[in-house]
């Protein structure tokens, strides 16, 4: 059989990809935010071709609290991680997960709303990592950990590599009054904070193709939206949220899954 890789982004047309509470109406218990949820799920899986409870993502210490673990840590999926009714309740505690095309139409992401998600390919093996890498997860160096996991697992060439950087928010769009906290390692921030007029713009795509570079990943080989997630409002935006309680909130998904082609 012969597959491809499906990208796939969701956005407000789809809805909410959160259980989080502050997403829902005050009135809506967990059952009901498990529902809309499905409905939710189940267009996306509708629209592009999957079953809307086979979706697995990763869940970061600094994102979900759940546990510590060592930076970069990821996990391989096999069987053992496919036993759930609704994969969303799979504990996966790591930065990282790995899927190859024995598990086709399972599909690996995670949420977001501002954070870009990297998706990395070895397109030789058809093996594909994913890793949510928001300013605390670059400043982890979880991008270059997302290459180590293809290098340490499959023993990935980096000539048969392919990044794609999802839609998050841009430099022009990302500022801060102040030198951000969470830049603890300025090496890692060098030439992506950039002060102008006692304002800071921070470039998070910038940060994360230097840490691919460090990793031998070309620039011909990483694909970076274009999207801005503030400034489309097709798009949750955390920033939005902040500058405008008024604002419709909620989650992304940046996600992808292997697909087989069907033959003629």
């Amino acid at each position: 059989m012969k597959y491809k890789l499906i990208i796939f982004e969701t956005n407000r047309k789809e809805g909410c990809m959160s259980l989080a509470k502050k997403f829902y109406p005050t009135t809506y218990n967990e059952k009901d935010r498990k529902r809309t949820l499905k409905t939710v799920k189940e267009k996306i899986g509708k629209k592009y071709h999957f079953n809307g409870n086979h979706i697995l993502q990763p869940k970061q210490k600094d994102v979900e609290f759940k546990e510590e673990y060592p930076d970069g840590k990821y996990v391989r999926i096999t069987k053992d991680y496919l036993t759930k009714e609704d994969y969303w309740d799979e504990e996966l505690i790591c930065d990282i997960l790995l899927i190859d095309t024995e598990f086709p139409n399972i599909v690996v992401g995670h949420r977001m709303a501002d954070c870009p998600v990297i998706i990395a390919e070895d397109t030789k093996q058809q093996v594909v990592a994913i890793s949510h890498c928001g300013a605390n997860q670059i400043n982890r160096e979880v991008p270059k950990w997302t290459i180590k996991a293809l290098k340490k697992e499959y023993n990935s060439n980096v000539e048969d590599i392919a990044v794609y950087i999802g839609s998050c928010i841009k430099k022009e769009s990302y500022q801060y009054d102040k030198y951000p906290s969470w830049a603890t390692k300025k090496e890692i921030w060098k030439n992506c904070i950039l002060e102008k007029d006692n304002i800071f713009y921070i470039d998070l795509p910038k940060a994360i193709i230097q840490q691919l570079n460090s990793e031998g990943i070309t620039n011909s080989h990483i694909t970076v939206s274009s999207i801005d997630t503030y400034s489309n409002k097709d798009y949750y935006s955390h920033t939005e949220e902040i500058k405008n309680p008024d604002c419709e909130i909620g989650q992304n998904f940046v996600g992808c899954f292997y697909q087989e082609i069907q033959s003629e």
